[in-house]
């Protein structure tokens, strides 16, 4: 009987254990995975130099930067933000439900509409489902939350 109810505790201590694992990883880290990352190319359109930014009140992390088009010669700034995403396939956290929040033209000229609905969809295309983070083999696949904090972002296994 005290055996069961040794077992039961170390159990139950086990469990809280397992439940209270949590990783944060901080911005400096995610800024070099996201770096190895760029440039982005798709057709003529290249995506360069990101910047990111979190938001703990947002639950977002935004991602700023450049952008060049080969054909007509074209380039700007651009920002989208996103909820990071987990890909538990791969173990890897993914840049995903990317929104378009700045997409401008360096020399303040106008963009015309088949630039413009080439670069949203460039960017959405480019950037969704890219890796900025992968959670070390030993931790495993099980992942209850992630949380982003002002200066990292904290996976709650």
């Amino acid at each position: 009987m005290t055996s069961k109810l040794l077992l039961s505790a170390l159990l139950a201590l086990a469990c809280q254990f397992a439940q209270a694992l949590s990783l944060n990883v901080p911005k400096a880290l995610f800024d070099t995975a996201l770096a190895k990352k760029f440039p982005k190319e798709k057709l003529t359109i290249t995506l360069d130099k990101p910047v990111s930014k979190f938001s703990k009140d947002r639950q977002k992390i935004e991602i700023c930067g450049v952008w060049t088009s080969k054909l007509p010669k074209y380039s700007g700034d651009f920002c989208v933000d996103f909820q990071p995403s987990w890909n538990k396939a791969k173990g890897e956290i993914e840049i995903s439900k990317i929104n378009i929040l700045k997409l401008t033209s360096g020399d303040a000229k106008e963009l015309s509409a088949s630039i413009s609905g080439t670069l949203n969809s460039t960017l959405l295309t480019l950037l969704d489902g890219t890796t900025v983070y992968h959670v070390p083999d030993m931790i495993g696949r099980h992942l209850e939350s992630i949380e982003v904090q002002d200066s990292s972002f904290k996976l709650a296994f």
